[in-house]
């Protein structure tokens, strides 16, 4: 690699000249890996439609092929059993036109953007090739990215998966990537904003954990030696490492933006746990919190939690700085003494310390060791009374889940090991989020702790 010191006698033009170009080489390089993350919803490429890849020799075989590297029947895999080729009819559902009406929208839910952008690949017309179909649902392109650069180019002899990115291929693999892109429509982002008020006009309920919804959709790829030597290795523990921040991120964008965080004269309820207000009366469940007291909302902070249990038993060096801003914003939220202004103000510290740590976390390969760490921390929630909260305790299993997944492909981990045999009795503590009883799951979850040898 040329340095700066190569050239420091600047000994003639020509050295000079190609210390430039490799000065714009880095440059180019790095201009296309920030546009390769722009999410396909926001790309100005054109989508050429899924059709174009339902040939038998391309991804429409029926059965899967052995004498490429991929296995030539995604199309089929997506078409056949894939959830997400349903999202675009069920907007014609009676549920559906029952929420486009309480929502006022002048037209019905299969014809509104507001549904149209989570529930189908929804680019505007400009952007539509001749062979675009809106009625595909959630299609190739939505996740893989407009094809309009990478339809031709991806099938060259001399393909990589790095040219095809620089093409507009969405990187899936890499997991900040594929939890920005999951959490946008499952959870709702600056681009495709979820409110209260969709919610309220009779939405289910949301939530995501990436790396547990990735396990559940039909697999339409096999990680291999050669999946693993074009794109990396695929690494669970990772993808909810990366997505614990994603939707921690997401939070702290919604509290900090004045734009998105009010709704008339109170805040954007999306901030909180549902929960907090939809319970019976009678119900008389309440435990200390931090920054919190009887009476008020609580804000949904479960993926801060999830990623405070990350920190202090992966990096635990990163750990008290976290807490320090997520308890303010905690106090900001609930104090007498607080206003709207200190509470976005400190939204947006917590918003800008969530940023620094997405670098220092995208490079961290966790071992066995801080993996068994993180699972002995999100136990330890039970104990401190912390996963009072159903969407708390959700993310705390699908977590755990995650995790245990990743020492498995590590090799022998008794910690994930006596947590997965134990997962799923405990997933019929979260079945059911009307009726959670947080002091029965803590209970079961301070016994594995237990036997786990929990600090």
């Amino acid at each position: 690699m040329m340095t700066f010191a190569t050239f420091h006698r600047w000994p003639d033009l020509k050295s000079v000249m190609i210390w430039a170009l490799w000065v714009l080489t880095c440059l180019v390089w790095t201009v296309s890996a920030a546009q390769a993350q722009v999410m396909p919803h926001q790309s100005g490429l054109k989508s050429m439609g899924t059709v174009n890849c339902a040939s038998s020799t391309c991804h429409g075989s029926i059965d899967e092929r052995s004498a490429t590297p991929v296995l030539q029947n995604e199309y089929t895999t997506w078409l056949r059993q894939d959830p997400h080729t349903q999202a675009y009819a069920v907007l014609k559902n009676e549920q559906s036109r029952r929420i486009a009406k309480n929502l006022g929208l002048p037209k019905p839910a299969h014809e509104s953007k507001v549904c149209l952008d989570c529930h189908s690949h929804n680019p505007p017309a400009a952007q539509r090739g001749p062979r675009f179909d809106a009625t595909d649902g959630v299609n190739c392109e939505a996740c893989h990215g407009p094809a309009e650069q990478w339809i031709k180019t991806h099938v060259e002899p001399n393909a990589t998966h790095a040219k095809n990115v620089a093409n507009g291929l969405y990187p899936t693999n890499e997991p900040y990537a594929v939890a920005k892109l999951c959490s946008s429509c499952h959870v709702g982002d600056a681009s495709r904003p979820i409110t209260h008020r969709i919610m309220g006009a009779g939405h289910p309920r949301i939530s995501l954990e990436t790396d547990t919804f990735l396990a559940l959709q039909p697999p339409h790829y096999r990680i291999d030696a050669d999946w693993t030597q074009r794109k990396g290795a695929f690494d669970s523990a990772k993808i909810w490492a990366m997505g614990q921040l994603v939707a921690a991120q997401n939070l702290a964008d919604l509290m900090a933006d004045p734009k998105r965080n009010r709704q008339g004269i109170l805040p954007e309820l999306m901030v909180f746990d549902c929960h907090a207000c939809h319970s019976p009366m009678s119900k008389k469940d309440w435990t200390p919190k931090l920054g919190s007291s009887p009476g008020q909302a609580r804000i949904n902070d479960s993926s801060l939690l999830m990623l405070q249990a990350l920190l202090k038993g992966a990096r635990p060096e990163l750990y008290p700085t976290l807490a320090s801003k997520v308890n303010s914003v905690h106090v900001a939220a609930t104090s007498p003494a607080s206003s709207m202004t200190q509470f976005e103000t400190a939204a947006r510290d917590l918003q800008a310390h969530l940023k620094s740590l997405q670098p220092q976390l995208a490079s961290s390969n966790f071992n066995t060791a801080q993996l068994d760490n993180v699972l002995r921390e999100l136990l330890n929630l039970a104990g401190e009374q912390r996963l009072t909260d159903f969407a708390g305790a959700e993310q705390v299993y699908m977590s755990m889940s995650a995790v245990a997944n990743g020492l498995q492909s590590r090799g022998n981990s008794a910690v994930g090991s006596k947590v997965n045999q134990r997962l799923p009795a405990l997933l019929a503590f979260v079945r059911n989020d009307e009726s959670y009883d947080r002091t029965a799951f803590q209970q079961e979850l301070v016994k594995l702790k237990a036997s786990v040898g929990g600090q």
